[in-house]
């Protein structure tokens, strides 16, 4: 009698697993009629392309002054650091005794020709009076005959003088551009950057600036962009500035400039066999100011080169397999594999620009598990 029981106990407990097997397999599958999924439809919104590209903060205009052994000797540093300079501002000067004997030989000479053309000068006035006196006696004709060869002479030795004097006023011009030279003067407004004498006498072949002048109101934001990307960014694009070292804040910016031709350490590295890849120099000007940024800071800036309508789904809509992008839709209360074509990425909203049609209901929130086929209910 026990054995009895025991065995109508494990046939119930066999009827009840089998029960609960076939229960499971006649309940809709994850995605079907039993769980609930929300659709929607192609939505026109504005979206913008953009470009990211890292870049160097950098003053707009700026000068360097070097030391110039061939001016002479540096005599003074006119400014100092954090002076604010005007255009024409005097920042150093030279000595050189070599420019100022050259200068003073130049006055000589320049005298001596004068006085050589007056003394020749006087001789001709001379030799009129002789030709008039001459004429009294012999005639006209017979005294200027007899005094041509003397005139033409003191001619010719009176115009070699002028020339000779011309050269030296020539000379004498050249030597005041070059003692004009010896004060150099700001090209520009702005502010001294720094300032290193011991600059002027360092002997080596990396010569390091003596002055340093940088408008720190106008700076520049300089990068490089790749063959595809120069298609695409132009001049007036807006450009959104970010930095790692100025966490949470943003800045903007225009683009001002964009390279016509590569950068020359771009192309084919010199002996390697190698070729680099090609990058294009563009400048963006700062609207406003940076003022926790200092000029060599690296920054962030996201270019804006498009910005248009278009049919755009939920990014989580969209799928990726390999290299085809696709969606489910709902027809027929099954869910459809289509192959769609898409464009940009923006706020979390996908382009969609081909494969849909405007009254095509597509699964928003499409499960890992949703195959082509399963039904599906809205």
């Amino acid at each position: 009698m026990k054995k009895l029981w025991i065995g109508i106990g494990i046939a119930v407990i066999v009827a009840v697993f089998i029960g609960i097997n076939i229960y499971r397999s006649a309940a809709p599958a994850s995605g079907s009629a039993g769980e609930k999924i929300e659709t929607g439809t192609l939505e026109k919104q504005e979206i913008s392309s953009n470009v990211m590209v890292p870049g160097t903060l950098k003053f707009s205009n700026e000068q360097y002054v070097f030391y110039e052994a061939d001016k002479g000797t540096l005599d003074k540093v006119k400014v100092k650091e954090g002076d604010k300079v005007k255009k024409g501002t005097s920042l150093v000067s030279y000595t050189n005794e070599q420019l100022n004997l050259d200068k003073e030989q130049n006055e000589l000479s320049e005298e001596s020709k004068r006085l050589q053309i007056e003394q020749i000068a006087e001789k001709l006035n001379a030799l009129n009076s002789k030709e008039k006196e001459l004429a009294k006696q012999v005639g006209e004709k017979e005294a200027e005959k007899q005094i041509e060869s003397e005139r033409t002479d003191l001619q010719l030795q009176q115009k070699t003088a002028e020339i000779e004097l011309k050269q030296s006023e020539l000379q004498k011009q050249s030597l005041r551009n070059q003692v004009a030279d010896l004060e150099v003067k700001s090209e520009m407004d702005g502010t001294v950057i720094s300032v290193n004498q011991e600059a002027a006498s360092k002997k080596s072949d990396i010569q390091e600036p003596v002055i340093h002048i940088g408008d720190p109101e106008h700076l520049i934001i300089a990068g490089s962009l790749s063959e595809y990307d120069t298609l695409k960014v132009k001049k007036g694009q807006k450009v959104t500035i970010t930095s790692d070292a100025i966490p949470d804040k943003t800045w903007k910016g225009r683009v001002t400039a964009v390279g016509l031709v590569p950068d020359q350490k771009a192309g084919t590295a010199s002996g390697a066999g190698t070729e680099q890849a090609v990058q294009y120099p563009f400048q963006v000007k700062l609207i406003g100011s940076l003022p926790e940024g200092k000029p060599g800071f690296k920054l962030i800036m996201n270019i804006e080169t498009d910005k248009r309508k278009a049919d755009t789904l939920p990014s989580a809509a969209v799928k990726k397999e390999d290299d085809e992008h696709y969606v489910f839709t709902v027809k027929d209360g099954k869910a459809k594999r289509v192959k769609v074509k898409v464009g940009d990425t923006a706020n979390q909203m996908t382009e969609i620009k081909e494969g849909l049609s405007k009254d095509d209901k597509v699964i928003l929130n499409p499960a890992d598990s949703l195959t082509d086929g399963t039904d599906v209910k809205a």
